[in-house]
């Protein structure tokens, strides 16, 4: 039985195999009412190679700490590679299974930094004070975003064309149009939005061969 405070500001996550497993069947509700699957299959290519494939990116929230809102025991936790990249917020072990300490929420700089001697600040006000590895849970089948993370459904970046000499050949598109699955309300944007991002933005949780995308609030181009 564990007995273990948390820290007010921070989640425990246990990560275990099952979790990778579960979640391959989990649901998303929109606010229409409409039904979309979570994750959808990679194709797998000769030759590309998908980062941090081998990092888990689900585990399950065992506690929260008091400060913490959003999140409840039973959450299921979707987490950036970083958190299973290192052991900087490895508790320990129980039974097999990994369990981690990290901080739950993203933190702003509330006022600008003291001018150096050049007159450039270090940061301003609103800029990123401590950026969270817990980019949002699953409750109850339904995705809830962090800030500053959404997630948008994932699709290949590439495309077949056919170049005047009738040849087929393979166009990437750096400037692409995706799917909002979910982003936190005060972002302004909401589940079915139709956002234009750049394809470098975009980064992917994996969960064995299923994938999601994820981009930064700021880093999205425009509604359509």
């Amino acid at each position: 039985m564990l007995n273990l405070v948390v820290h007010p500001k921070r989640v425990l996550i246990k990560i275990t195999q099952s979790e990778w497993n579960n979640l391959f069947s989990i649901w998303i509700t929109r606010h229409d009412g409409s039904r979309v699957q979570l994750f959808s299959d990679v194709e797998v290519e000769d030759g590309y190679e998908r980062r941090f494939k081998q990092n888990v990116s689900v585990g399950t929230i065992v506690a929260a700490g008091t400060e913490v809102l959003g999140v409840m025991k039973g959450d299921i936790a979707i987490i950036d590679y970083l958190v299973t990249g290192n052991d900087d917020s490895l508790v320990g072990y129980q039974n097999g299974n990994r369990l981690v300490s990290i901080r739950a929420h993203t933190t702003y700089h509330k006022s600008d930094s003291t001018p150096m001697l050049d007159g450039r600040k270090t940061w301003k006000k609103g800029d990123y004070d401590f950026l969270s590895t817990l980019l949002g849970v699953v409750r109850m089948g339904k995705i809830k975003a962090f800030h500053p993370y959404v997630f948008l459904k994932y699709e290949k970046a590439t495309r077949l064309a056919v170049d005047q000499g009738g040849l087929m050949k393979v166009e990437v598109d750096n400037v692409c149009t995706r799917e909002v699955i979910s982003a936190h309300p005060s972002s302004g944007y909401s589940d079915g939005d139709k956002v234009v991002i750049k394809e470098s933005d975009l980064f992917s949780r994996f969960i064995d061969n299923k994938e999601v995308s994820v981009v930064f609030e700021q880093d999205i181009l425009c509604r359509v």
